[in-house]
């Protein structure tokens, strides 16, 4: 694959827009298909993609030790199943902007988790980012209504979800950083993929539910398994490794943007309150991922 500076860029923005639509995909299904049921066929199909690639791949990978099993299993479990379930039940009941704004205090969650479980010191103007992205949201998710302190079922359900993928993200860097992050990813997707499964098995019925699904369910679902899910991460990581987690940081404040973008291409007006917090929850990440005016004479 082509790696010249453009095209790690690229590809590094398109993993941001495929996570972006992956909000606005979620609830153009959330009505005809339960959460279990959704995310069982979605991350199936990105079980299969992974284990696809694998096999073209053809040359030999780390070998993984039972210490490393115990970890695998429990970051997939949270990280795959538990996001993904919140994330599909959280998008009966919210709408796509409001789930990709709570979904950008990701990087603000890992960095108060990474003070607790690395040795990461939070700085002055970190918290300052914190507390603006914060603000954002709340904002967004209490219409205005601090003092109510009232949120939405759906809101909720997604903060379950931001955080969860915040303690995968930093779990995987804590516990599993040795491993290489594509096999890491299809372990980990690959656990989360059976525990989902396993739960639309015994808690809903997808044996009987997906035959019956109108082919555009389907088309979502494997848009947002192989396009949001598979490619996305291994463009994600390739930006990573070629560009450092720093700049690619900063291009994951694009996720809430571009959902507002399919959103209103899709003719549906954002309200005022959610552009307000977009704006606060993107100054808020700028500037605790590190960006400063330079002061520099």
């Amino acid at each position: 694959m082509h790696n010249s500076r453009p095209m790690i860029w690229l590809m590094v923005v398109a993993s941001t827009f495929f996570w972006g639509s992956n909000f606005n995909a979620g609830q153009a299904i959330a009505d005809d298909v339960q959460a279990l049921t959704a995310a069982a066929e979605r991350f199936g199909i990105a079980f299969i993609g992974f284990l696809l690639l694998r096999l073209l791949q053809g040359k030999a990978e780390s070998r993984l030790r039972l210490s490393d099993m115990l970890v695998l299993v429990p970051l997939g479990i949270i990280g795959v199943f538990g996001f993904n379930y919140a994330f599909f039940t959280a998008l009966h009941t919210t709408s796509a902007l409001n789930a990709a704004l709570i979904m950008a205090l990701s990087p603000m969650v890992s960095l108060l988790l990474s003070a607790w479980l690395l040795p990461v010191t939070i700085r002055g103007y970190q918290y300052v980012g914190i507390v603006l992205a914060f603000t954002g949201v709340s904002l967004v998710i209490t219409g205005g209504r601090f003092a109510l302190l009232t949120i939405a079922i759906g809101d909720a359900w997604m903060l379950f979800a931001m955080f969860v993928w915040s303690l995968y993200s930093v779990g995987s860097k804590r516990f599993a950083g040795h491993i290489p992050p594509i096999q890491f990813a299809r372990w980990t997707v690959c656990i989360g993929a059976i525990a989902l499964i396993a739960a639309a098995l015994l808690v809903e019925e997808p044996l009987t539910t997906i035959p019956a699904l109108p082919l555009s369910v389907h088309l979502i679902l494997i848009y947002m398994s192989v396009f949001g899910a598979v490619l996305a991460y291994i463009f994600w990581l390739r930006g990573v490794f070629y560009l450092g987690p720093d700049r690619s940081a900063i291009a994951f404040n694009l996720v809430p943007v571009f959902t507002l973008l399919v959103s209103l291409g899709m003719g549906e007006v954002p309200l005022l309150l959610q552009f307000v917090g977009l704006g606060l929850v993107l100054i808020g990440v700028f500037i605790s991922s590190g960006w400063r005016p330079d002061r520099r004479v």
